[in-house]
C-alpha cells in the first residue's frame, strides 16, 4: 500500500504520525478496519451478474462483466493482505 511512498514519510503517509508511543494501538485499529473489510469482502466475493435477458447478446457482456468484478475482488484482497501484513508488523 505505501510502497510508493519514500520511506522517510511512510509513517505519516497515512495521516497518522505512528512513533513509539501509539504503534500498537495503531496496529490494532489497522486489524480491527481489516477485519471490516475483509469480512465484506467475503460477503460480496461471489456476486456475480445474471445475464441481462433472453436474447443472445447477452451472454458476451455477463461474462466481462463477472470476470471484471473477479479481477476487482482479487486486487482489493490484495490491497487488505498488504495493509494486514504491515500492522502485524
Amino acid at each position: 500500500m505505501l510502497s510508493n511512498v519514500p520511506a522517510r514519510f511512510a509513517e505519516t503517509a497515512a495521516g497518522t504520525a505512528i512513533d513509539r508511543e501509539n504503534v500498537l494501538k495503531v496496529g490494532q485499529v489497522l486489524l480491527t478496519e481489516i477485519g471490516r473489510l475483509q469480512q465484506v469482502l467475503n460477503d460480496n466475493s461471489l456476486a456475480q451478474m445474471g445475464r441481462c435477458g433472453g436474447d443472445l447478446v447477452s451472454e458476451d457482456p455477463e461474462l466481462a462483466f463477472n470476470e471484471r468484478a473477479t479481477l476487482l475482488v482479487a486486487s482489493f484482497q490484495r490491497e487488505v493482505d498488504s495493509v494486514a501484513d504491515a500492522a502485524r508488523r
